[in-house]
């Protein structure tokens, strides 16, 4: 393959990383990244600018550098060009090594880098330094006072660092949980309002001081209020691993997780139902990735509390029926994430869509293995379906390579004999 002289950026004779001046891009690459890093990721796992203000930054070359590389980085993996593809370590390394340079700067710019730089690191299966770069902007925004605002703060500001810290508020959940450290913040630790309207906030002018239309809460308010049932569900399973409570207290902890989880779907306002129109009304508005991340994190969190149900095929009719929820949450995760591949403007194709997919998938292969005879058929299909997602997601996380390997895919050559 030839080496693009303006792209690629060549190690020194010492070789050594390049310097900074090394990534100087034209324009229009920058551009372009930045615009996959909006189009593919931006309020799916995290929510961290204001777009319109993001891309006049960019376009004004005003972005802080060690940001920058950290957006075209997460941007590079959905790049056609394979030369740009080739960018991303050289990228992740250079922002980490400016962000490390410069630690003491606890700032706002600071705060959305280490966020970045951490979904950079589970990228690449680093869950330790994942760990470590949340907890520095964990760190950073407490020391900082994130969440007081002053005067001088824009609307648009105010809501930035709003949507900064329920970020972090959602992350040190999900980072926690995969390597067992306790989180930082607490579940009570509620310093601000839920993030507003998706459409509403990235309409706002960049200046405007004050809000001019009723608040209304978004769809990462009610990722926020969705995810305060991940901690509990996680905590729950780790017991039962631990075998720390006996039947009936398990029994009692699901019913009422379960229970919170219906009332959190009864209670969405209308026009954030998971329904046909609704998917239509979000993608009209560019917000059909965001919507389809919703509801594929409420059919993850279902699976994962009824998931320790699946083998009660001689317990109690409670038991059962735990078992059946988990069964029909993963065929509805598959399900919407096929809908998504194969429509254009709801792309999830971050990371922690993969993981999501293999619990789904776990329970389709016993399913498959051990359901009922009009289950099999739906099984196979969307066990088929989730593999293929999972093929497609290794194109953008590479690392996603040997956990597709140790999943229960190779049961598919049987399936598709069996369908065929």
């Amino acid at each position: 393959m030839t080496r693009d002289a303006d792209l690629l950026p060549s190690r020194g004779q010492d070789g050594h990383s390049p310097t900074q001046d090394s990534f100087d891009f034209p324009q229009e690459v920058i551009v372009g990244l930045v615009e996959h890093y909006i189009n593919k990721l931006h309020d799916r796992p995290h929510s961290l600018f204001h777009l319109p203000t993001l891309r006049k930054q960019v376009q004004n070359r005003e972005v802080n550098k060690a940001l920058l590389l950290a957006i075209c980085s997460l941007g590079s993996r959905f790049s056609a060009d394979p030369e740009i593809c080739l960018l991303e370590e050289q990228l992740t390394a250079e922002s980490k090594r400016l962000i490390l340079a410069d630690l003491e700067n606890i700032c706002l710019e600071g705060i959305q880098t280490c966020i970045l730089i951490a979904n950079l690191c589970a990228a690449v299966a680093k869950p330790s330094s994942e760990a470590l770069f949340f907890r520095i902007a964990i760190s950073m925004a407490q020391i900082m006072q994130l969440t007081v605002f002053k005067l001088s703060d824009s609307v648009v500001v105010c809501e930035t660092k709003k949507r900064i810290w329920w970020t972090l508020f959602m992350a040190d959940r999900w980072y926690s949980s995969g390597i067992s450290l306790p989180r930082q913040i607490s579940d009570c630790d509620r310093p601000t309002d839920l993030p507003m309207d998706e459409t509403t906030f990235h309409t706002l002018a960049i200046n405007q001081k004050v809000l001019d239309t009723p608040y209304k809460p978004g769809l990462w308010a009610h990722m926020i209020t969705l995810v305060d049932l991940f901690g509990p569900i996680q905590d729950l399973s780790r017991r039962i691993v631990e075998d720390d409570l006996d039947e009936i207290d398990v029994d009692r902890a699901t019913h009422n997780l379960s229970c919170k989880l219906d009332l959190w779907e009864e209670m969405l306002p209308p026009d954030t139902k998971l329904t046909e129109e609704n998917l239509e009304v979000h993608k009209n508005r560019n917000t059909g990735g965001a919507f389809v991340a919703l509801h594929l994190g409420f059919h993850h969190y279902s699976t994962l509390l009824h998931f320790h149900y699946l083998d009660a095929r001689q317990a109690s009719h409670e038991a059962r029926f735990y078992a059946e929820r988990c069964k029909h949450h993963a065929f509805r995760y598959s399900e919407l994430l096929r809908f998504a591949r194969e429509h254009e403007g709801f792309e999830a194709v971050y990371l922690t869509v993969a993981h999501m997919a293999v619990v789904s998938s776990s329970v389709l292969v016993h399913t498959l293995l051990f359901g009922d005879e009009d289950q099999i058929s739906t099984a196979r299909n969307s066990l088929n379906a989730n593999f293929e997602a999972l093929i497609e997601l290794e194109q953008y996380w590479p690392a996603l390579k040997s956990m597709v390997q140790n999943t229960p895919f190779p049961l598919l050559t049987l399936t598709r004999l069996n369908g065929d």
